[in-house]
């Protein structure tokens, strides 16, 4: 029915039509009721009084019989009023559902799933570009954190190169005796000749990490480059331990090779004095070296933190800092896409486990009744039961 049609039927003439045929044609359904009602009460009462008879199912089945026939009759009376309320109805919902965004074919459903389109659209951009996002960052934080543990890395390295150096000093120092005292003295100042021209170039030329290379970095670049930044750091570092020891070493060699003299000359408790005199000096003076060298390292260490705690932040920033473009605003659910009639098991399994044990078996009858509904036709028709001991098969005899 197209529209004018439809409107056509909302006409006042039509509307009188309507109230006026109504009154009467349910006047009359009520009067069929009515007689109906009493006649079907008066067998059942008697049927409820003096249990069931010959007599009595006749009369019942008769009964029956003319029920089906009133119920026809009064339908023919009120169809046409009931069937042009039908078209009216259809007029007025014709027209709501043309602009109803829930029903398919409207303008405004068309719309709805066009956005729904350009919604997922631009989740899977925004998602891809997250991602991609993502993969920079980590990236970026997998590089700087390379970098700063090839810093640690060269520093510990370095370390371990001064460690050596002192270490050959002091061993020099602790061996000095009067016999080889030139010797010994000759030695240390070689050492504080190449010393005071500063931290070998080529001692760093062949400074490399031996840490895991992560995959995408360029290990030359970041060792080069930390090379550059640290060699200064190093350089006054080493001038500062090595130089300092070999000095204080040098310096204070008269008078240990006086004190050696002195031993020599003196009885066996006199130069056990001037030695424990001269060790507990030379322990005084390493423990003053070896507190300054922990507190240059102590210090460097917590400017590093802080470098690493800066960068950490900055990092952080960049990621609150990132633009989100326009996005629809949207709501996602999940909708189960059966791939095959197999997909409908688990599915089944599921509901099962989590609801359908909590059902009664009249909730789950209603549920399941166009399935209980095959299966009884089934036994019916071709005599094929169920064989299971939560199910039973019941006849029901119905009087025709």
């Amino acid at each position: 029915m197209d529209n004018n049609n439809q409107l056509a039927l909302i006409r006042p003439e039509n509307i009188q039509a309507i109230m006026q045929a109504a009154p009467h044609h349910y006047d009359g359904n009520k009067a069929s009721h009515d007689r109906c009602i009493d006649a079907g009460l008066t067998i059942l009462n008697a049927v409820r009084t003096q249990g069931m008879s010959d007599d009595l199912d006749q009369q019942a089945a008769a009964f029956i019989d003319k029920a089906r026939r009133t119920v026809k009759a009064m339908n023919e009376r009120r169809s046409p009023v009931t069937k042009l309320f039908d078209e009216v109805r259809t007029a007025f919902t014709t027209l709501e559902n043309e602009i109803d965004p829930a029903r398919p074919g409207s303008i405004a459903h068309d719309l709805q799933q066009l956005r729904n389109q350009y919604a997922a659209q631009k989740r899977a951009e925004e998602e891809r570009r997250l991602r991609e996002e993502m993969a920079r960052r980590q990236a970026e934080e997998a590089a700087r954190k390379f970098r700063m543990d090839v810093e640690d890395d060269f520093k510990r390295k370095f370390q371990d190169y001064v460690n050596a150096a002192i270490n050959r000093i002091t061993q020099i120092d602790n061996a000095v005796t009067l016999e080889n005292y030139d010797n010994s003295l000759a030695e240390l100042h070689k050492i504080k000749a190449a010393v005071d021209k500063g931290l070998s170039a080529q001692w760093a030329d062949g400074l490399h990490t031996t840490l895991r290379i992560p995959s995408g970095i360029n290990v030359a670049e970041v060792e080069n480059e930390l090379k550059l930044a640290l060699f200064r750091q190093f350089n006054d570092q080493y001038l500062a331990e090595v130089g300092d020891t070999v000095d204080y070493v040098i310096d204070r060699l008269p008078s240990k090779r006086a004190n050696l003299e002195k031993m020599a000359q003196a009885n066996a408790e006199e130069a056990a004095r001037i030695k424990a005199e001269m060790e507990a000096r030379q322990r005084a003076e390493a423990e003053r070296m070896e507190k300054e060298r922990q507190e240059r390292e102590a210090e460097d260490k917590r400017k590093t933190e802080m470098e690493r705690e800066a960068a950490g932040m900055s990092s952080l920033f960049d990621q609150q800092a990132a633009v989100t473009a326009y996005q629809p605003k949207t709501k996602v659910t999940k909708r189960i896409n059966l791939l095959n009639p197999e997909g409908i098991m688990p599915v089944i399994a599921l509901w099962w486990s989590k609801e359908g044990c909590t059902l009664t078996v009249d909730e789950l009858a209603r549920m399941f009744k166009k399935q209980i509904a095959f299966c009884e036709k089934l036994a019916n028709k071709d005599g094929e039961t169920i064989k299971h001991e939560s199910v039973e098969y019941v006849d029901e005899v119905k009087a025709k």
